[in-house]
């Protein structure tokens, strides 16, 4: 046998296309020798490199990412690995909560899927009945309108009770926002990206509860696992729009596939 293979014979060993072996030349991840004619010619060792550069873009990974773990050594080889594994599990996982609510939608087309940003939010507490939390969203909504403080959405999560509820009342600002000369805040969240499965609610506030045991529901029919509490969200000039939202995965900033 040749000392080296033409691109030929090389795809034949590694059942690897021509095609895609000159992509992984032009990507600078495999690097054959030119003859004299200016053939392409490889090496037995670059069998092995070529075989784990095409199960890496098999199974997802960006080019760019395989560049650097083809530079890199072992110990970080090992972490970059791991990073992968858990960003094709969150995959799977938004793929198979996608494929669930396509499956249901023809039976109950009220819930939809969406994908909430992150958010900075200032909570409050309060206390009150069922559905009649409405003067103190009043009430702290003021508060930060005197403060110059825009508000993009207006939230609500449940913490405890049954006849007189105790709940955080939330606000969606701005990033760069500095919380200075409000009273008694709960605490500020940066809510992290998610995916929810949401329910559009009309019907009356005191039946409010109605519309967190139909969005349960429709999850443990459809064997959604929440990833955090139900949260009304309010929008618009005076929060008169208003889904209820349950987390059913949570999303971090993953590569696309290049």
């Amino acid at each position: 046998m040749s000392e080296f293979m033409t691109i030929q014979t090389f795809s034949k060993r590694t059942g690897i296309s021509k095609s895609a072996l000159r992509y992984y030349e032009s990507e600078n991840l495999l690097h054959p020798i030119r003859s004299k004619n200016g053939y392409r010619l490889y090496s037995e060792d670059q069998i092995t490199t070529a075989k784990l550069i095409s199960s890496l873009r098999l199974a997802g990974i960006p080019m760019k990412d395989i560049q650097m773990y083809l530079k890199e050594n072992e110990t970080v080889r090992q972490q970059m690995i791991k990073n992968w594994i858990k960003t094709l599990k969150q995959k799977h996982h938004l793929l198979s909560v996608s494929l669930r609510y396509l499956e249901s939608y023809q039976k109950n087309d009220q819930v939809y899927l969406l994908e909430k940003n992150t958010e900075k939010i200032v909570w409050f507490v309060a206390e009150s009945n069922p559905g009649k939390f409405g003067n103190h969203f009043r009430q702290r909504k003021r508060e930060l309108e005197r403060l110059n403080i825009s508000i993009n959405n207006g939230y609500l999560r449940y913490l405890s009770g049954k006849e007189s509820i105790k709940a955080q009342i939330g606000f969606g600002v701005s990033d760069d926002v500095e919380i200075e000369g409000l009273s008694e805040i709960d605490s500020i969240e940066i809510m992290s990206p998610c995916l929810c499965i949401a329910l559009p609610y009309t019907s009356p506030m005191t039946e409010i509860q109605k519309g967190y045991a139909q969005l349960m529901s429709y999850a443990m029919e459809h064997g959604l696992i929440p990833a955090g509490p139900i949260i009304e969200w309010y929008r618009g000039e005076h929060f008169e729009d208003l889904d209820l939202l349950m987390p059913v995965a949570h999303i971090s900033k993953m590569k696309g596939r290049s």
